[in-house]
């Protein structure tokens, strides 16, 4: 678990390198997105195909996961413990997800926490530091 308290800062540190695939895969949505328009630029009636649906349906897909990624999920590797809201779990195609709800509204996933042991391990760490979960 590389997820740490730092007294000095009052802060939580999680070292996983979220930030760095966050914005890889921003940069390919985008560039998905960018494809997508540019290939729906000379739209009409004519030329309408299963080809164009394809690219509608691409350019959609990454607005929306562009969205989610800037507006729903954090990637904050020093977190004040004030903007901390709790520790949640989720349960997505039979495999638990754990992640910290945070005061804006956004989601800070936790990809080391795997398993059950480490998730109370965590909660543990919470309790000493003063969270209320």
């Amino acid at each position: 678990m590389k997820i740490s308290y730092n007294e000095s800062d009052r802060a939580i540190e999680i070292r996983d390198g979220l930030k760095t695939h966050v914005l890889l895969i921003k940069v390919l949505m985008f560039l998905n997105l960018a494809s997508s328009v540019l290939n729906l630029l000379d739209l009409s009636a004519a030329n309408f195909g299963f080809v164009k649906l394809i690219w509608i349906f691409l350019g959609t897909v990454s607005l929306i996961v562009l969205y989610r990624f800037t507006f729903k999920k954090s990637t904050l590797e020093n977190i004040p413990i004030a903007q901390i809201k709790g520790l949640s779990e989720s349960v997505f195609l039979g495999r638990k997800k754990y992640f910290l709800e945070l005061q804006n509204g956004k989601r800070r996933d936790l990809l080391e926490i795997k398993t059950d042991a480490e998730f109370k391990e965590l909660k543990k760490m919470f309790s000493k530091i003063g969270i209320k979960l």
